[in-house]
């Protein structure tokens, strides 16, 4: 649960790495950087959920692929006739020293959610422990491929 749209995508990102339960302390400095994931607007329906997917297929990427392990990120989301997109200045470190107690293969788009909740509006938590929602906010449920 995040007060802006733009904040949800930054602690999805956060959560889907916090889901690969990782281990072990970053042996390098802090480097900064800026991710992106843009869409084509005239390849398809392009709207905020697929565009969740997309940056966190970026995150998801960055972490396996180029083995940076993002610690936050500002997100901003832009679009326009032919784009819609993700751009966040993250800070990372280097994922090597880190162990994953679970791997993250893909992010799921069945069941996806992201929302908004209005002032006094409740979402129900989803299972045991989990809280109750009040809005004003906006959450995402997202299924991970593990």
């Amino acid at each position: 649960m995040a007060p802006t749209k733009e904040r949800v995508f930054a602690e999805a990102g956060l959560g889907l790495l916090a889901a690969m339960d990782v281990t072990g302390t970053p042996t390098s400095r802090i480097m900064h950087g800026e991710w992106n994931a843009v869409l084509d607007t005239n390849l398809g329906r392009v709207d905020d959920d697929v565009l969740l997917l997309a940056w966190l297929d970026e995150v998801l990427y960055q972490a396996q692929t180029k083995g940076r392990w993002m610690l936050s990120a500002d997100v901003k989301l832009s679009q326009d006739s032919v784009h819609a997109g993700v751009h966040a200045m993250v800070t990372y470190v280097a994922a090597h020293a880190l162990e994953r107690g679970v791997e993250v293969k893909a992010v799921s788009s069945h069941g996806l959610v992201l929302s908004s909740v209005d002032a006094g509006e409740e979402v129900p938590g989803k299972g045991d422990g989990m809280p109750t929602l009040q809005g004003p906010a906006w959450y995402a449920d997202v299924l991970l491929d593990v």
